[in-house]
């Protein structure tokens, strides 16, 4: 299981399988993610990663845990909806699931502590003054600012709106620089440490298929994935 001062954000690609290739194990998602499911119905590609982004989720918390991911059992707590999964009555990892476009990322830390995750991908169209209330940012720089805020929020278990005005610094959030090929999205991640102790954040990649675990392993570049880390999660104890 983790060091409590390590954070695991697993690195999700959503396309890796073609369309359809997920629908056998839709079954093991909970009521409550097959219900969101059933409304992108109208939307293929929303669905399709929907379903790949949550079954892999299940697949690394398996890995830590030890078991089979149908034998999960994805809860989700009073703290406004926050979600887990738990094995019989022993608790899974904390986690938290984001997605944008292509990519999820999942942060997991050990049992009872908190953590939050947020990730974008970097796109024209926004307003970054207007939201941030503050003038001259430009777009990557809004992007970042605001997946921190995410994080934060996240963390905190408060929720967008009512932690308007609330002060955040007990969850200070910490960007995430991905490797090649997800430079265009803006990530970080935020914990509960309260700024006492910066938390280690360890970078995997969560491998689809053998085929996706090879090209994985021949990522090049500084700000890969540690080769260490690439793991097939389904199949991998974490």
């Amino acid at each position: 299981m983790l060091d409590p001062d390590t954070v695991d954000v697993w690195v999700i690609p959503l396309d890796a399988v073609a369309p359809g290739g997920h629908d056998s194990r839709a079954g093991e998602l909970s009521p409550y993610e097959q219900q969101r499911l059933r409304r992108l119905e109208r939307n293929p590609r929303a669905r399709h990663r929907y379903l790949a982004s949550h079954l892999a989720a299940r697949d690394i918390v398996a890995g830590y845990l030890g078991c089979e991911p149908a034998d999960l059992t994805h809860v989700r707590n009073a703290q406004h909806g926050k979600p887990g999964y738990i094995l019989g009555w022993c608790p899974g990892p904390a986690i938290s699931l984001s997605r944008s476009d292509g990519l999820a990322l999942l942060a997991v830390r050990q049992p009872g502590s908190t953590v939050g995750v947020d990730v974008e991908r970097i796109r024209p169209g926004i307003d970054w003054p207007r939201v941030l209330g503050r003038p001259n940012v430009e777009t990557a720089s809004g992007f970042r600012a605001w997946t921190r805020l995410e994080a934060s929020v996240k963390a905190s278990g408060l929720g967008l709106s009512a932690s308007v005005g609330r002060d955040l610094s007990p969850w200070p959030a910490t960007p995430v620089t991905l490797p090649h090929p997800f430079r265009d999205y803006a990530a970080a991640v935020a914990t509960d440490h309260g700024g006492r102790v910066q938390a280690d954040i360890r970078l995997r990649h969560h491998c689809a298929s053998r085929t996706d675990l090879a090209n994985s392993a021949n990522l090049t570049g500084r700000d890969t994935i540690n080769r260490g880390y690439i793991l097939n999660s389904a199949r991998s104890s974490a």
